[in-house]
């Protein structure tokens, strides 16, 4: 039996072996590059170095503050992205008004909520 690949007859033991060749290559690639990895030594560092909850709440809030703020920009390209698409239709003007809003009021909630996080950590921390 012979099978026609860009115009070149192979026979199907010849494809078993040029499959075999990209298998046992691509394995050693992958063999490689796994040894490669576990030689370095990978440290994930504790959230909980001073071991206290404030300090991860606090750490955990600016995380969220961080990713909030990237979300928020992108959605307030997106608002201007629909604005100057809108072609002056009612609707769609709305629409990006609305996204504009919505983009400001989750930044300002980001705000507060890393706000509250730190006087609950001056609460917990006695100072006042």
């Amino acid at each position: 039996m012979k099978i026609f690949l860009k115009n070149k007859p192979r026979t199907v033991s010849a494809l078993w072996i040029n499959g075999l060749i990209f298998f046992l290559f691509f394995v050693t690639i992958i063999n490689v590059a796994a040894v490669a990895v576990s030689a370095q030594t990978i440290n994930i560092p504790n959230p909980l170095v001073s071991g206290d909850i404030p300090t991860l709440i606090d750490t955990i809030a600016t995380w969220l503050l961080g990713i909030g703020t990237v979300l928020a920009t992108i959605v307030v390209l997106w608002a201007a992205f629909l604005f100057m698409t809108s072609g002056g239709n009612a609707e769609r003007v709305t629409r990006a008004r609305q996204t504009l809003w919505y983009a400001v009021i989750g930044l300002t909630v980001l705000l507060l909520a890393k706000g509250v996080t730190l006087l609950i950590q001056n609460f917990l921390s006695g100072n006042f």
